[in-house]
């Protein structure tokens, strides 16, 4: 793990160094100089906390929602007599009187295997080629879409949607091609995204602004 290369400076220090090495003697440093040094740091160390804190919140709410889903499938098979299934998916869940929403969304973080990727790239242009009418354009669009997007990387929500019409176009090709992305599909982890609301005196609810994205 790579750790951070912060150096900050202040008007104790006889001299500071800049970005390209070079010492400058603290009475050549303008007012602005000075200012941008001390804020910058206060920031930072603000920022960590927070960012500390935010993972930690994200760490707690992972483990009460855990012990919430143990719950829930205890009570519906003492109800129903039966055995839930289990499996990953999306959840929303309530507080007694229904004014805190916990909305739960688990997303597998996707890799595709690059050599399956060209191959399934290479029979979907055979049968773009041969086909004809509405099937051809839209294919062509999710594929180009899927395979050269902006990033240079694959796009997993357009291969999904390739993926929906495997069996739907009368094509072995079509079909081959699909199989082809799902061999290559490897979940390289999965995402828990958590969402937490509260109601307002009108009803409606207000999202308590939580960005997890990058944790």
């Amino acid at each position: 793990m790579q750790t951070a290369n912060v150096k900050t400076h202040t008007t104790k220090d006889a001299v500071w160094t800049n970005a390209a090495g070079d010492q400058v003697p603290v009475k050549f440093l303008t007012h602005a100089d000075k200012l941008k040094e001390s804020e910058a740091a206060r920031i930072r160390k603000a920022a960590l906390a927070a960012e500390k804190g935010l993972a930690d919140l994200h760490a707690m709410m992972s483990k009460i929602n855990a012990a919430v889903t143990v719950a829930i499938r205890e009570e519906y098979e003492l109800k129903k007599g039966a055995k839930k299934r289990d499996g990953k998916g999306n959840m929303t869940w309530y507080n007694f009187d229904g004014s805190i929403k916990i909305e739960v969304n688990i997303n597998d973080i996707v890799k595709w295997d690059e050599s399956l990727m060209n191959e399934a790239k290479k029979i979907f242009d055979e049968y773009i080629e041969n086909a004809l009418g509405s099937n051809a354009t839209l294919i062509k669009k999710l594929v180009t879409g899927a395979f050269a997007n902006s990033k240079g990387a694959i796009d997993s929500r357009q291969v999904f949607q390739l993926l929906k019409y495997q069996g739907q176009m009368n094509s072995s090709k079509y079909d081959k091609a699909c199989e082809l992305m799902l061999d290559a599909q490897r979940i390289d982890k999965t995402r828990l995204y958590m969402q937490v609301w509260e109601k307002m005196d009108d009803g409606s609810y207000r999202n308590i602004n939580l960005n997890f994205s990058s944790i």
